[in-house]
């Protein structure tokens, strides 16, 4: 029999999916993890859950087909992984088709309903985080104390990624130049973390005792639906519970001042922090000392590591590097459901998320039959790799004649999965390369221009992404022009600087 303690850290989940249960309206943001992707342990976590890991790519799974997970592992991989995960020893196509057709026809496991890993807090949850974001960061530009971050922006804990909904790194630290555009390489000096009641251990648990072992000086937890906040400050016995003073202000942080009942008084009252008279921060104004500046730097961002995932049997550890370069806009659209941060996004997003479970425990998020099937669907259109490499080998040329004939453009090749020895899957297109593009180009008017019968893309050499421009070096086939002496792009960073030294300089 479970503790009375385990019932009650159960019980708002059990409270959530009965809320559920009972209500007849679309309860997608109750069923869905919050959509916060993060790197921890190696695997690539949404909602800081590994559930709701499962639950992304189970959907994409329904949404857009198993094909576009069998692309990422060769076919007997995925063979094998079927066998271990149904415990069969079949070797056979027909046996394994004999298998497929015993197996009862149910659509049961699509339409099955899941523990709830949402919260119905998610409107409440987005105005406080909003409303906390916009109001520390204009206490802390007035006070120029440093430079509030966040949500969706990394920091780097050791070979950890996590992503809190606020974060603030102090002048101290930007002057190590350590704030990216997409992560920062140290502890923040404090973060704020907005719950989702119902998931909340993922906060209080999981994250205080990452935040703790990094020695993040503050780290508040706001309950949106209880209206409380808790302010916990790191000292050498770990994490201390802080209180507000006498006059309801915590002042635990050097030259910032904030009221939690100012706070919550405009919460109820729905008001912007730039229209409340009364703000709930309070920062003694201070002359402009420093500024951050766009300069040329190696910077680690999207894009920067080639795409070359690597997917096994059971899980295959991500790195930090690839986290970054790799993982998508955390935007989740449809149609087709789920669509995350685009097309190349969603494929980057299968990608992690194979690597995060394994081919193995991929298997058992569907249907046996609907494997069995998919993998035989995927035999045949390997069979025609072939014929249909040809086919767009045909298409490339004619694109690029055309290109270079009626558009001006001085030069095109080819790279990706037209010069990959790799048979052509779902995500395959025709990636052309251009260079000595002239200024009246326009390339919405070239897709619409040519047929879209064979996916395609145009991508001009200034603005390739840095990786994808050691295939461009050492694998690209010109089709049409001369190959010069092209170079990547050049990369700018976020840099510090103290204005008063420039000055002096």
């Amino acid at each position: 029999m479970p503790s009375s303690s385990q019932s009650s850290e159960r019980s708002p989940q059990q409270a959530l999916q009965n809320y559920c249960g009972s209500q007849a309206i679309d309860l997608q943001f109750c069923q869905r993890p919050e959509f916060r992707l993060e790197l921890l342990g190696g695997q690539f976590l949404v909602g800081g859950t590994l559930e709701g890991s499962r639950w992304l790519l189970r959907e994409a799974l329904i949404g857009w087909g198993l094909e576009a997970a069998i692309a990422f592992a060769p076919i007997n991989q995925w063979w094998e992984a079927l066998r271990l995960a149904y415990e069969v020893p079949f070797q056979t196509a027909a046996d394994w088709l004999t298998w497929a057709d015993a197996l009862p026809l149910s659509s049961t496991y699509r339409d099955t309903v899941y523990p709830p890993l949402g919260s119905k807090y998610v409107g409440e949850h987005r105005w406080v985080q909003d409303y906390l974001r916009q109001a520390i960061s204009v206490a802390v530009d007035q006070a120029r104390w440093g430079r509030c971050f966040g949500p969706n922006y990394g920091m780097l804990l050791g070979r950890n990624i996590l992503t809190p909904d606020i974060l603030v790194l102090a002048t101290r630290q930007l002057a190590q130049n350590i704030a990216h555009d997409y992560y920062t390489e140290i502890p923040a000096c404090l973060v704020i973390e907005v719950l989702l009641p119902e998931q909340s251990l993922v906060d209080r648990r999981t994250r205080k005792v990452l935040y703790e072992q990094a020695q993040i000086q503050h780290y508040w937890i706001v309950d949106p639906a209880t209206k409380q906040i808790e302010f916990w400050r790191w000292s050498l016995e770990g994490y201390q519970l802080g209180a507000v003073d006498s006059d309801g202000y915590y002042r635990e942080i050097a030259d910032l001042s904030f009221s939690p009942e100012i706070f919550w008084l405009s919460y109820e009252q729905s008001q912007s922090p730039y229209q409340q008279r009364l703000a709930a921060f309070t920062s003694a104004r201070q002359p402009r000392q420093w500024e951050l500046r766009k300069e040329l730097g190696i910077e680690l961002g999207y894009g920067s590591v080639p795409f070359n995932p690597a997917v096994g049997l059971t899980p295959q550890p991500i790195g930090p590097e690839q986290f970054i370069s790799w993982c998508p806009e955390t935007k989740l659209e449809s149609p087709p459901f789920p669509l995350i941060g685009g097309e190349t996004g969603t494929r980057n997003a299968i990608a992690l998320l194979l690597m995060s479970l394994g081919l193995v425990e991929t298997i058992k998020l569907m249907a046996g039959y609907e494997w069995v099937r998919a993998l035989r669907r995927v035999a045949r259109q390997q069979q025609q790799d072939t014929q249909q490499r040809s086919q767009w080998w045909q298409r490339a040329r004619e694109i690029a004649q055309q290109l270079k004939a009626e558009m001006g453009v001085g030069g095109v090749g080819v790279i990706g999965s037209l010069v990959s020895d790799q048979p052509l899957n779902q995500w395959s297109q025709i990636d052309l390369i251009l260079w000595d593009v002239p200024k009246s180009f326009n390339t919405w008017r070239i897709f619409q221009s040519l047929p879209d019968d064979i996916p395609f893309e145009l991508t001009e050499v200034a603005r390739v992404l840095p990786g994808n421009w050691e295939e461009i070096s050492q694998r690209m086939q010109v089709l049409e022009g001369t190959w010069g002496d092209h170079e990547p792009r050049p990369q700018k960073r976020m840099v510090f600087h103290w204005l008063d030294a420039d000055a002096n300089s």
